[in-house]
């Protein structure tokens, strides 16, 4: 549990810094430190060039510092790295920084290889082969041969890192064409239920009207023979009294039928949000209500948590971006807002467009309007939905 907790920890993200996750922070903190520490000369490495001084302290930090927004511009922090090892090997010289450089550059080549699209890929591990150059003819520690290696290994986390997002495409296709095949299924279930009550009904509706005939038959010959047939106007109430009888209780039959299409399960209501959210996915989903939440009426309570079940499948899966939703009870409308990392790739469009085109034909079924934007690789949408007037 405790492991859980730091995992999600780690991943929530800084506040003010979008893309950017307590994880990354520490990450570069400790690399930083260690940097600082070793060009100082207080780690062993460098005590012969422990007059390097401040100078050497301070550019190192370009090896290592800018890996902290590397998932947010894997590329543009790649030229960053790359131009920090070309200056501390023009005004620097030879110090050991492969402590930490090279940490560096195997991180950035799996966030490249995990969120770059091909050309943009190519081109941030050409950057980081060219730091790899730099620190190989810097760093006393390494070498020209040690290229040989080091730039494949380098490949070998950019293909890690692609690997990675493979996977997390398919999980997130998986995820939402299992909730598309759960909406499938109630959808089925729904029209099951009322074929058969449509059904029941009709054949309620033929045994009403034929017992009623009946009724009305025999009423009418009793009337007739009332006078000089007593015992035929008795047969007739007799008739009556067991047509009336077998309607009742074919009616009976009928109710207890209707009683066991009735579903066994209550639901989803907007009050259930909170464990829609738990395991909706891995971006920690946060809930904000306001307003004054109250009972809405039961297909606006639906609709409106299916609505945000949709929207949630058209974030990212990314535990670091965090997704927000925001239920708004006014007096004339409810608003729903779902804001979080946009789809970049071609799949997660495809899924993006499904989850929105389900989302807005339930919003319109209720009178309502869904709004979505895009800025800065996140989505939000707003959904409005009309409520009934005077409604508590």
């Amino acid at each position: 549990m405790n492991q859980q907790v730091s995992a999600r920890w780690l991943r929530s993200p800084v506040p003010g810094w979008p893309g950017v996750a307590v994880g990354d922070v520490a990450f570069a903190l400790v690399l930083c430190a260690f940097s600082v520490a070793s060009a100082a000369g207080l780690t062993g490495s460098n005590a012969h060039n422990a007059n390097a001084g401040w100078a050497a302290s301070l550019a190192v930090l370009l090896m290592v510092a800018p890996v902290v927004a590397a998932r947010r511009n894997p590329v543009a922090v790649a030229a960053v790295l790359a131009a920090g090892a070309a200056l501390n090997w023009v005004a620097i010289g030879h110090l050991v920084r492969c402590g930490t450089g090279l940490p560096a550059v195997f991180y950035v080549a799996f966030v490249i290889g995990a969120r770059c699209r091909w050309r943009p890929a190519v081109i941030g591990l050409a950057l980081l082969a060219g730091n790899l150059v730099c620190q190989a003819y810097s760093d006393p520690q390494l070498g020209s041969g040690v290229l040989v290696y080091m730039v494949p290994i380098t490949a070998a986390f950019a293909g890690a890192g692609r690997l990675l997002a493979a996977r997390n495409a398919a999980v997130a296709r998986l995820r939402a064409r299992t909730a598309q095949l759960r909406a499938q299924r109630e959808e089925n279930a729904r029209l099951a239920v009322a074929a058969d009550q449509s059904r029941i009904a009709a054949d309620l509706d033929g045994v009403l009207q034929r017992g009623v005939e009946q009724i009305a038959t025999a009423a009418a010959s009793g009337r007739d023979v009332l006078a000089a047939q007593p015992e035929d106007a008795q047969a007739a109430f007799v008739t009556i009294q067991e047509t009336g009888r077998a309607t009742l209780t074919h009616m009976r039959e009928v109710v207890a039928n209707l009683a066991d299409l009735a579903p066994t399960e209550p639901a989803p209501m907007l009050a259930h949000l909170d464990r829609l959210l738990a395991g909706a996915s891995e971006a920690q989903p946060r809930l904000q209500v306001t307003g004054d939440p109250r009972l809405l009426p039961p297909g606006l309570e639906l609709s409106a948590y299916r609505i945000i079940e949709r929207l949630l499948l058209a974030a990212d899966n990314d535990p670091a971006a965090g997704v927000a939703v925001k239920v708004s009870f006014g007096a004339q409308e409810l608003e729903l807002t779902v804001d979080g990392p946009s789809g970049r790739r071609s799949e997660a469009r495809a899924g993006v467009a499904a989850a929105l085109a389900a989302a807005t034909e339930r919003a319109s079924m209720h009178g309502g309007t869904l709004a979505t934007s895009t800025s800065g690789g996140r989505r939000t949408t707003v959904v409005r939905l009309p409520l009934a007037a005077g409604h508590v």
